[in-house]
């Protein structure tokens, strides 16, 4: 995804690695275009059920009325590949890095036999998949083409690298100077060392790629949302909660890096995601919303769902985003 992309040049200290958030955010946006769908919990947890059938409602009481499935549901998902990929991949209308993640999860399924499995059964069946690193990388590639038809950035930063360059040989010629011809090593210690480390911080410091003027537009924009959903809640203009919406700020949250963050704000500005039965009626036809949602109501009443999934991985999408990045990590330690 762009997005992921582009904030890490906005931002060079966002939190988490710029893979792990292109992958999480292109998987939930998988998730609101309907292509595949997450629960909560270990597939196992789940035999016997339809899971391309059925409504999160329906599952989140399931998982609410036994503390065995809350507990299992606190630090696994599972995810489904919804039946219309195989039949009308099309009208999904997928953009590239979208299609190609989708292929990953495709390759996985046939590995493992089955069109739902949780993320441990996926890492498991992965571990030894020597063709995973290009499928891994198609999948990159693709983020990259998307990111370079934006044409955000132009290389930058050479002149500075260059002089960096010419000012690291003269300190290291004047310090053979001073040293070997002079014999002068304090002169060296007092006038090289420091130039040296000076040429090596303005050349590693110097910027890589530079906005061009419709990237700094972009650049704007981004950081702009990402300041809007950090503090959303002081903004009185908020509205009726709207489901999708909020299903795409989490797309783009997690692309951000900043899934905790705007889940604190989500429940901030609607105390009444405390309230299982409100997202039973008001959040259900999103499942990122409605399991986000879920988690602060288990939360509240003390539930193994809420109190151990919350405090230990924070929102839904960062539950999925821990799990999901293990399983880019298992995939890249086979690569040759």
């Amino acid at each position: 995804m762009a997005a992921a992309a582009l904030i890490t040049d906005v931002m060079p200290g966002i939190q988490g690695s710029r893979d792990d958030r292109q992958m999480t955010s292109t998987l939930l946006s998988l998730v609101t275009k309907g292509a595949v769908a997450i629960y909560p919990g270990s597939a196992a947890g789940y035999r016997g059920l339809d899971l391309s059938r059925a409504d999160c409602v329906s599952i989140g009481q399931l998982i609410a009325s036994d503390p065995r499935r809350e507990a299992d549901a606190a630090g696994m998902c599972t995810l489904v590949i919804m039946p219309r990929v195989y039949t009308d991949r099309a009208g999904l209308q997928l953009c590239r890095s979208e299609s190609a993640l989708l292929d990953v999860l495709l390759r996985a399924s046939e590995r493992i036999g089955l069109p739902v499995f949780d993320f441990g059964q996926m890492q498991a069946a992965l571990k030894d998949w020597r063709q995973g690193y290009a499928w891994l990388r198609g999948f990159e590639d693709a983020c990259n083409a998307e990111y370079q038809a934006l044409h955000a950035t132009v290389p930058g930063g050479a002149g500075a690298r260059m002089l960096g360059g010419a000012a690291m040989i003269a300190s290291w010629l004047t310090a053979f100077i001073y040293t070997a011809a002079v014999g002068q090593v304090a002169l060296a210690l007092v006038i090289s060392l420091p130039l040296l480390f000076a040429a090596t911080f303005a050349a590693a410091i110097s910027p890589r790629q530079a906005f061009t003027a419709q990237g700094e537009a972009y650049a704007d924009q981004v950081g702009g949302l990402m300041r809007y959903m950090e503090d959303f809640s002081e903004f009185g203009d908020r509205g009726v909660f709207d489901t999708v919406l909020w299903g795409r700020y989490m797309v783009y949250a997690a692309a951000f890096g900043i899934s905790d963050k705007l889940m604190e704000q989500m429940e901030r500005a609607y105390p009444q995601f405390a309230d299982p039965e409100w997202a039973n009626v008001y959040a259900s036809n999103d499942g990122l919303v409605y399991w986000s949602a879920r988690r602060r109501a288990m939360r509240a009443r003390g539930g193994a769902f809420g109190m151990h999934g919350m405090h230990a991985g924070g929102s839904f999408s960062s539950m999925v985003s821990n799990s999901f990045s293990s399983v880019g990590s298992t995939i890249r330690d086979v690569m040759p």
